[in-house]
């Protein structure tokens, strides 16, 4: 009997060890919660027992209880790095890659985020942080737990618009001795963008497809003529590629230049084809005794605004910006808490998930009552006391060796009955 009372404190003491070296393993570990073994007697009894007389059985683990103390917080500078100051767990999902298939929620204290290439803000298992869906000035639109969805922040945004006109302010030369490889004036072959013979001058022009995308766009200039006494305008005809396609004119494209190098008659030509209309504005234009020039150009079509800044405040609400627009709220972070979080289930990585015992999650905001506030750039490490834990060890170790000296004693003892004669 004595023998399996030693037993169990052997394997009780075992059993504290390896908790204490599992809290002093994760003192480095970001939202870790540190435990303790709890024991507990063990009485053997019958209905005939002396109870003053009864002598125990050993001890037994009666449960391995975490801590959820609030641990210390260190600032680190990353937006996305997230402190709860007070009780409260984040909300974690899983990407689900099933459609239909549920995922479980698992809660953590552990605010070491990022965001994925689709713009989730995700933990390093991948897992995407929960919140509630908001108006673009950050009101809540719902705060029933079900309707939480996968935060995500869109990294551009805005309406893009294609490119239907070009403004370009043009240096033309008036020495056909700049006019480019163009081999005759007039030209004596027809415009071809791959033959350099065939044109003066080409410039890149910014262009922009229906869906925002910078495709590219050039624009040729062949000289027409040079100037005479019974024609002193200096005439060239513009051509236009969009995305490497040559567009129709829509009526004339020459463009005209009096003996002092000032535009005459018209400057806007329009082209187009399947893709739609594209009007070229050569306004300002000139021509002159330097080399050929883009002095100055704009196009009206718009792209995405990409994502500049992100911030969250100390209520969990996202906000974006993007461009030189005004913010945007993109959600709002919750935070959930049981009556019961000693009763929460590890499930490794600094994460728990819920259990009957633990009772039924309890969400709410940031700052709300019964909930600690966010930091955002800042992380919670382990509550973990390294140098309690060390004495924790200690002092497991010396339990573990009177228990072995204790199943010693109690070997001994048999031996000796063992080696008694008749």
């Amino acid at each position: 009997m004595s023998m399996n009372t030693a037993l169990s404190g052997l394997s009780a003491a075992q059993k504290d060890i390896s908790v204490t070296s599992h809290n002093i393993a994760n003192v480095n570990t970001v939202g870790f919660r540190g435990a303790r073994a709890e024991f507990a007697d063990i009485f053997t009894q019958s209905p005939l027992s002396v109870a003053r007389t009864t002598a125990g059985s050993g001890t037994q683990i009666s449960r391995i209880a975490q801590n959820f103390q609030q641990g210390s917080v260190m600032g680190t500078g990353n937006r996305l790095d997230l402190a709860i100051e007070g009780p409260g767990f984040f909300a974690l999902r899983a990407a689900n890659e099933t459609p239909g298939a549920p995922n479980e929620t698992v809660y953590s204290r552990a605010g070491a985020f990022g965001m994925s290439a689709d713009g989730y803000i995700t933990n390093a298992a991948g897992q995407r942080l929960l919140g509630w869906p908001v108006a673009q000035n950050g009101q809540v639109l719902s705060e029933a737990l079900p309707s939480a969805v996968d935060m995500r922040i869109p990294l551009a945004m805005g309406e893009p618009m294609a490119t239907s006109a070009i403004t370009m302010a043009l240096n033309l030369p008036r020495d056909q001795a700049m006019a480019g490889a163009q081999a005759s004036f007039p030209p004596t072959t027809a415009f071809d963008p791959s033959d350099p013979s065939t044109w003066a001058h080409r410039t890149q022009a910014p262009v922009f497809d229906a869906a925002g995308r910078a495709i590219e766009g050039e624009v040729y200039l062949v000289r027409l003529n040079d100037p005479t006494t019974d024609n002193p305008e200096t005439e060239y005809a513009v051509h236009i590629l969009r995305d490497g396609v040559p567009l129709a004119a829509d009526g004339t494209n020459i463009v005209r230049f009096d003996v002092d190098g000032q535009l005459t008659g018209l400057s806007s030509f329009a082209f187009g084809n399947a893709d739609g209309p594209l009007r070229v504005d050569l306004a300002g234009s000139r021509l002159g005794d330097t080399p050929f020039a883009v002095s100055s150009v704009a196009q009206d079509g718009k792209t995405m605004s990409q994502l500049t800044s992100l911030d969250i405040d100390a209520e969990g609400t996202v906000w974006a910006t993007y461009g030189a627009d005004a913010r945007v709220a993109h959600g709002k972070l919750l935070l959930v808490n049981f009556p019961n979080p000693g009763a929460l289930r590890p499930m490794g990585a600094a994460a728990f998930g819920a259990t009957t015992d633990a009772g039924e999650p309890l969400a709410g905001s940031p700052g709300g009552t019964g909930f600690g506030r966010l930091r955002s750039g800042a992380l919670e490490m382990a509550n973990v006391d390294l140098t309690e834990q060390l004495v924790g060890l200690i002092t497991a170790q010396r339990n573990y060796q009177a228990n072995a000296k204790a199943m010693e004693t109690s070997s001994q003892m048999m031996q000796t009955i063992m080696n008694l004669r008749s």
